[in-house]
């Protein structure tokens, strides 16, 4: 029901002034011997008005950050002009429809007429100003708790992302001369089994590097490189299990980009996809001009309903907090998706200035 009228808040205000309105009448009749209910309605029609334009003008006077003064003689404005509105409606235009709420044999007083408005108004700008600060109460609040659960939200992936690079850190010269070792022990049982040893060990030693020493940047030629042996890794791997089309277009030597951007995006089509179907293909394009760097990657969705993607969006998030630190607003990453095909889409555009952009 909350939910409903948080939607529906018009609704919900109608419903309010009704109660209000009913609790009038019931409030008033013993006092006198007839109430009229018409009469009841249209007064409390006339107090939301003084309600809402308390409350409203409120909003305005913070938003426009209006200086004391000023909102004192706005307030006492909005007083004349509701109580000129009230004199129109009351004397001029109900009474052209049989509606006389005022005495007919009491001339009219314009001191008196106004000491009746004033108090009225006093008493619903009042509840306006308790309900305004009652809301902007609950809305700080609630922005508190968000800021707070945004915090939490950080600092949870920040840890995540720290213990990944701690991971990352068990000894990777261990790691690697281990490797060195296995790959000297290969090569007299197998050539080719030596070879996709040495592509594992370069491949560690690139991740390695860059995680530990942190880099921000390193030249995209080296980021295609080691894309390149991540290819062929999997290649050896699967053989002709996976269909594989690269597409390069430019010049590898003009841009540096975050270090496993590629990789981690072709990684994922490895881990969800299915790329055993030759109709559907994983499809890799990057495209490099002194003005932008594109990479396009489209692969076949795997046929599991219950596949765990959220490895796959934590990557992801790592990526795009990794290029808006770099280039800001230059660079966007798209995912797009269907019943049948993921793609992705990175756009790295040197030609925006980003001091431009608000």
């Amino acid at each position: 029901m909350a939910a409903y009228f948080r939607k529906h808040p018009l609704l919900f205000n109608i419903i309010c002034w009704m109660i209000y309105a009913q609790f009038v009448y019931v409030y008033n009749l013993p006092k006198i011997s007839y109430v009229d209910y018409g009469h009841i309605l249209f007064l409390c029609f006339l107090y939301s008005i003084i309600f809402y334009c308390n409350f409203f003008l409120l909003k305005f006077i913070e938003s426009r950050k209006i200086n004391l003064v000023t909102a004192l003689l706005l307030i006492i404005a909005t007083f004349f002009i509701l109580a000129a509105l009230g004199y129109v409606f009351i004397y001029g235009i109900l009474p052209l429809f049989g509606v006389k709420i005022y005495y007919e044999h009491v001339p009219f007083n314009l001191g008196l007429y106004l000491r009746n408005i004033l108090s009225p108004y006093i008493k619903y700008g009042s509840y306006a100003i308790i309900l305004y600060f009652v809301l902007k109460r609950f809305a700080d609040l609630a922005y508190k708790r968000r800021m707070e659960k945004a915090h939490y939200e950080i600092e949870r992936e920040k840890f995540e992302y720290e213990q990944a690079f701690l991971r990352a850190q068990v000894n990777p010269h261990f790691l690697h001369n281990s490797l060195n070792f296995i790959y000297t022990e290969a090569l007299k049982l197998s050539k080719s089994l030596a070879d996709s040893i040495y592509l594992l060990s370069m491949m560690m030693r690139y991740s390695l590097d860059n995680a530990v020493k942190g880099k921000q940047l390193v030249p995209v030629h080296k980021e295609l490189e080691y894309l390149d042996i991540y290819l062929e890794i999997n290649r050896r791997r699967f053989g002709k299990g996976k269909s594989i089309l690269v597409e390069f277009e430019g010049d590898r030597y003009l841009h540096s980009i975050p270090p496993l951007s590629f990789i981690t995006l072709v990684e994922n089509a490895f881990k969800y996809g299915d790329l055993s179907d030759p109709m559907f293909p994983l499809q890799i394009k990057i495209v490099i001009n002194r003005d932008k760097i594109y990479f396009y990657s489209s692969n076949k969705r795997k046929a599991s309903a219950t596949l765990d993607t959220s490895g796959n969006h934590i990557g992801l998030k790592n990526i795009e907090r990794r290029l808006k630190g770099a280039f800001e607003k230059k660079a966007r990453l798209i995912r797009t998706e269907d019943e049948e095909i993921y793609t992705v889409e990175l756009f790295i555009d040197f030609s925006i200035d980003t001091k431009e952009i608000p």
